[in-house]
């Protein structure tokens, strides 16, 4: 039961796209449950552990009503192999967290260690054939128990499905990043966007980014305009190309995106401009999320605030700020995030920037270029990157990951790994 209902929560966390309680921001928890090994097939492998679970629990359930000894010998065979299958897949779950994703996750921890016990507690109590020439499938026999010489056969039954659990996790990976187009529409055109979250709401067709003056970038038939000399900017401005990142100081994706970001930035400098502009998907901050379902820690509000009063107050360090924030599994508290960004930029400079109405404004701008993505790809994981008319969201795997949407959506030729 334990097992059940910690599985069915996890569960209800993949499919409803919220964070588990107790998860914050580089939590271990956090770095499993979006981890490619989170899912079996693209679907939550919490899922079919529940179905499992679920399936043991009821054959114990449904041994006690059987009364020939046929009937339980049945049983007992559907309940060997689902506990070899739990014990296989606990040992399984484990091994991952500790040698490959390297973090561990108290919920799902909490649910194998659950369903070990209790297959164990089956396989232990499992009444064993007195007679030798008892039959495991055929009925009528009238004698009872297991035949040993059938265990067997049934452990590799139970083996199996561990296989096929595995098999499908290593065979197909879930796509955590989503890139979609939009259709091309002459400017101010809007059309209702069918199938969103949103479906009352009319966007544009596509961002349509492009440059509409010198180091000045239109986006949603110029429902945004970026000028370089204001946002936040890496590159050359003068670059033919350039992207919008939205990102997140507290989240995992955007932290990992970042390294990628800064090298994209020193090896194409010239043919690709960057402009990385800080969101929140809380609804401390984000006027579109509401408060009740926002499942991002209010905390990210604050961060995103002090990045663009450290980018409003001396434009010079901010990348130094940016850096360092950014460095690490989370940011630093913010405490001394706003320690440090005193000591690039003074404390009158700063307190100045803070309560200077460009900052408010700038982050509702922010918000609101997400509100438009999301409606347009029906996706708001962040990082978000803009691509011309293509709009990428999720987690950016390498830098040979971003060259090929780069290549792709944007018709440069980056090559990979610099070549």
């Amino acid at each position: 039961m334990v097992a059940m209902a910690v599985g069915s929560y996890l569960a209800w966390v993949s499919l409803t796209n919220k964070s588990a309680a107790g998860c914050g921001v580089g939590s271990g928890c956090s770095t499993v449950l979006k981890s490619r090994w989170a899912y079996w097939l693209g679907y939550p492998v919490s899922v079919p552990a529940v179905l499992v679970y679920v399936a043991l629990f009821a054959f114990t359930f449904l041994l006690q009503k059987r009364r020939l000894p046929d009937d339980q010998r049945g049983s007992w065979a559907a309940i060997i192999v689902l506990s070899v299958t739990i014990v296989g897949a606990a040992f399984w779950f484990v091994s991952l967290q500790v040698f490959v994703i390297q973090a561990f996750c108290k919920y799902c921890l909490t649910a194998h260690v659950a369903g070990f016990i209790a297959a164990l507690l089956c396989l232990l109590n499992i009444p064993y054939a007195t007679d030798p020439d008892t039959p495991m499938w055929s009925t009528g026999s009238g004698k009872s128990g297991v035949p040993r010489r059938a265990m067997l056969s049934l452990i590799f039954m139970g083996l199996a499905g561990v296989a096929v659990l595995a098999g499908g996790q290593l065979a197909v990976q879930k796509e955590l990043n989503v890139v979609k187009v939009g259709n091309h529409a002459p400017s101010g055109t809007n059309q209702l966007h069918q199938g969103s979250s949103f479906p009352a709401e009319v966007v544009p067709a596509s961002p349509n980014a492009h440059l509409i003056a010198p180091h000045t970038l239109s986006l949603y038939s110029n429902e945004f305009v970026l000028k370089f000399d204001e946002v936040p900017f890496m590159g050359s401005p003068d670059a033919p190309h350039v992207i919008v990142c939205l990102v997140d100081y507290t989240c995992v994706h955007c932290r990992a995106l970042h390294p990628i970001l800064v090298k994209l930035s020193q090896q194409f400098s010239n043919q690709i401009g960057i402009i990385c502009l800080p969101v929140s998907l809380s609804g401390k901050c984000n006027p579109f999320i509401p408060r009740a379902t926002s499942t991002a820690d209010a905390i990210a509000c604050d961060y995103a605030r002090l990045g663009l009063a450290v980018w409003r107050a001396n434009p010079a360090v901010f990348h130094q700020f940016d850096d360092w924030l950014f460095t690490g599994p989370k940011p630093a508290p913010l405490n001394e995030a706003h320690d440090y960004a005193v000591k690039l930029v003074g404390a009158d400079q700063l307190d100045a920037a803070m309560a200077d109405p460009w900052v408010g404004k700038q982050m509702l701008t922010d918000c609101k270029l997400h509100r438009a993505d999301w409606l347009a790809i029906d996706d708001s994981a962040l990082p978000q990157i803009v691509l011309g008319d293509a709009v990428s969201a999720g987690p950016i795997n390498s830098m040979e990951h971003l060259q090929i949407l780069l290549n792709k959506y944007l018709g440069v030729n980056l090559g990979v790994n610099g070549l």
